[in-house]
């Protein structure tokens, strides 16, 4: 079955088990809660009025993130336009939508979460650090982590599942985002 043949309820369904997927994207983008559900209404209600003119020969999924991305990017473009803000603040805006144009939606996301995570790296106390390394990327086990830093292996665990909450919590925006491809891989 192509696109253009999606049936009512498979659209209804579609729509009402990723829309919030599809508004976080919207979001990171955006940064603008009601815009996002804007933009996502819009790109749904666009691809239901033109789904026979289209033609479409990509899966809805795809249609509709590229339509996502496009969206938020005009909207960006349009605030830069009507906002009254000065040449730096106009400049940077401009700036992110060039890049966002350039770059495809996982490459934003990817430079985004690194620079979340080593800010959050960066805060974190030394020992805390070195124990997720040792962690993370040693593959050190909790025993052979606290015998390097002579350190309880308890005392491991909670500052590794400190660190994993509070990485949690800074990528909570993300987290959608970074599962899409997953997703779609089952769709």
């Amino acid at each position: 079955m192509t696109e253009t043949e999606i049936s009512a309820r498979e659209f209804e369904e579609t729509f009402l088990k990723y829309r919030e997927k599809y508004i976080a994207i919207a979001r990171s983008y955006v940064r603008d809660e009601l815009a996002a559900e804007d933009i996502v209404s819009g790109c749904f209600a666009s691809y239901w009025e033109n789904r026979k003119q289209t033609g479409l020969s990509e899966s809805l999924h795809a249609y509709l993130l590229k339509s996502v991305r496009n969206r938020s990017i005009n909207w960006l473009r349009d605030k830069a336009r009507r906002a009254e803000i000065d040449e730096d603040q106009r400049n940077i805006m401009m700036g992110r939508i060039k890049v966002m144009q350039q770059e495809e939606p996982s490459d934003i996301f990817k430079s985004e979460v690194s620079a979340i995570f080593r800010r959050l790296m960066d805060k974190m106390p030394e020992m805390t650090r070195q124990i997720f390394f040792s962690s993370r990327f040693e593959d050190l086990t909790y025993e052979e982590i606290a015998a390097k830093y002579n350190v309880s292996p308890r005392k491991v665990k909670r500052e590794i599942q400190s660190v994993l909450s509070m990485m949690r919590k800074s990528l909570k925006d993300y987290l959608p985002v970074l599962l899409m491809p997953i997703v779609a891989l089952f769709l």
